[in-house]
């Protein structure tokens, strides 16, 4: 039989929703394996992100909506102290001459490489910038790639344009590269550096390999690959449109461009993840709950089962996420369908069902957790395969879905729902939320109430 159309399936948006709501509706029956879920306090987290969104951007549809833009902009004290790093780039490229078209791909080529490299950095690295100061976690790993890339560090041919990440270059990336674009020390550890290092080369080949990512060889050069050129690749799907007609907009699917992500970027993630039929599936892990009669699970990368099977696609959905925002507000796309993504799960969407008690982790697992080698401050530690961190991460896309029909339902009952609605209550935010109680219940880690043993290629 046939393991290619389970395959599909589990590398499908649709998926990600699906079997999650099959562990969400044990939880309501109580037959989880390591949480207990407690859904009458899942309307005062919504009632607590409304908070939030009120208090920082007024409504709703004033929030922006989830992505990797989001770290580019500073806040400072002051009138007027607040920059948009990334459309300053923009109005730069633009007074030089460079059209829209390609200034969507160098934001497109930063931001693969920013969110791709966006994985958990720990607590205990930062990165000092000279013009922002100090940054840590996702913003200081956003600032690190900018810099890089403002550098030609990830472009191969830097005396014709820096600005640009590619095949040629990235494959040649050395590890010594990434440890000095991220300041990393004996004294400034960075968790899964070699990691991050290694999987931006696995990028190059990935651009080399994709359809997606050729070089439609304006005037009759053909260049490296660059993430940049699925724009094109999007834009030959639709023809009908020119690229710089305003007015005649073209129509994307989610869908068609998930298929460039899902599928383009497959060399990235490391084969030792979950598999069927050969088939390295990504960030998609047995969640040994779906089988009740199951105790264990005899390998967390390999399984035939395709039934106990959960996917997640964080990274991916994270880049999704990330990249709308250029393909539509620079690239003159409308995007269609993009209900199908899903919340973030990771581990501040997850963290604030924990810590304000939605979720309860079982005590076996928390004493197991904390019993971790490299469990610190009183927070227990699994490994990203552990499925105490596939239940979580489960219940978490359904728990979001869950506080964003509240908040619809509260504030958008007479009126019309934003696009993308989702997203802005992720930014608004669910992730804003979970990392502000952390910090204030673990002032000095800042931490998780769970904390994931990073590779640099999962969270």
């Amino acid at each position: 039989m046939s393991l290619l159309p389970a395959v599909r399936y589990l590398k499908s948006l649709p998926a990600v929703r699906h079997r999650s709501q099959s562990v969400y509706a044990l939880a309501e029956q109580a037959q989880l394996r390591h949480f207990t879920l407690d859904a009458a306090k899942i309307p005062t987290i919504a009632a607590l992100v409304l908070r939030l969104i009120q208090r920082d951007h007024g409504t709703v549809s004033q929030v922006p909506t989830h992505g990797r833009w989001r770290s580019y902009i500073t806040h400072s004290p002051g009138p007027g102290a607040s920059r948009d790093l990334i459309s300053e780039h923009i109005a730069k490229w633009q007074a030089a001459g460079v059209d829209s078209w390609e200034c969507a791909r160098r934001v497109i080529d930063l931001f693969v490489v920013s969110v791709l490299i966006d994985a958990g950095a720990g607590s205990a690295w930062e990165y000092q910038d000279a013009e922002i100061g100090a940054l840590t976690r996702t913003e200081g790993l956003g600032m690190a790639a900018l810099r890089m890339f403002e550098r030609g560090c990830f472009s191969s041919s830097p005396e014709g344009n820096v600005f640009q990440a590619d095949a040629e270059a990235l494959k040649a990336l050395a590890d010594e590269d990434v440890l000095q674009g991220f300041q990393v020390s004996e004294s400034n550890p960075l968790l899964g550096v070699s990691n991050r290092a290694e999987l931006l080369r696995r990028l190059g080949m990935a651009l080399d390999q994709g359809k997606y990512f050729k070089d439609p060889q304006e005037g009759g050069v053909d260049g490296p690959a660059r993430p940049g050129f699925m724009l094109d690749y999007l834009a030959s799907l639709h023809p009908s449109a020119a690229h710089n007609q305003e007015e005649d907009r073209r129509e994307v699917d989610i869908e068609e461009i998930w298929e460039v992500i899902i599928e383009g970027f497959a060399p990235v993630w490391p084969s030792s993840r979950t598999q069927l039929g050969g088939e390295s599936l990504g960030d998609v892990w047995p969640c040994p709950t779906l089988q009740p009669t199951a105790t264990t699970v005899d390998s967390p990368t390999l399984s035939a089962d395709p039934s106990i099977l959960v996917p997640f696609h964080k990274l991916s959905q994270w880049l999704t996420w990330s990249l709308l925002e250029v393909i539509v507000r620079l690239g003159g796309f409308t995007v269609t369908r993009t209900e199908l993504l899903t919340g973030l799960p990771e581990y501040r969407n997850g963290g604030l069902f924990v810590d304000l008690g939605v979720l309860t982790l079982n005590d076996s697992d928390r004493k197991r957790g904390l019993e971790h080698p490299l469990a610190t401050g009183g927070v227990p530690l699994f490994d990203g395969s552990d499925p105490v961190i596939v239940e979580w991460r489960a219940l978490t896309v359904c728990l979001l879905d869950r506080v964003a029909e509240i908040i619809k339902k509260e504030c958008c009952a007479e009126g019309e729902v934003p696009e993308m609605f989702l997203g802005r209550i992720l930014e608004g935010g669910t992730w804003k939320a979970g990392r502000e109680v952390a910090a204030e219940k673990r002032p000095l880690s800042k931490d998780p109430p769970i904390n994931i043993v990073s590779d640099g290629t999962l969270f």
